[in-house]
């Protein structure tokens, strides 16, 4: 059986997990930002489907092609980081609660 960590261990493991957190949460956002720009070049450079009108992009959709060929390595990128974006959010929150329930 595990020993229950200390309240400085849970301290020190919270921090790194928000330091983890938030590094992962900048680059998300910076990819997020890359996706961005390549969709407005595209669309500048090829028009937006569905008489120019901005509505959500349905990946399934022929019209939409293009543009989910050309932003594909951004779009994983960002995917990726968003998933472990998430996880590590979870991470801090369980690590937050295991720390309120200690106390």
């Amino acid at each position: 059986m595990n020993k229950k960590p200390t309240y400085e261990q849970l301290m020190t493991l919270i921090a790194e997990a928000a330091i983890d957190f938030q590094q992962a949460e900048i680059l998300r956002n910076s990819l997020k930002r890359e996706l961005s720009s390549m969709y407005a070049t595209y669309f500048r450079a090829h028009g937006r489907p569905g008489n120019g009108e901005r509505t959500r992009f349905d990946f399934e959709d022929p019209a939409y092609r293009g543009v989910v060929e050309f932003t594909q390595g951004a779009y994983s990128r960002w995917f990726d980081q968003r998933a472990l974006t998430t996880r590590l959010k979870r991470k801090l929150r369980n690590l937050v609660e295991r720390l309120e329930r200690a106390q």
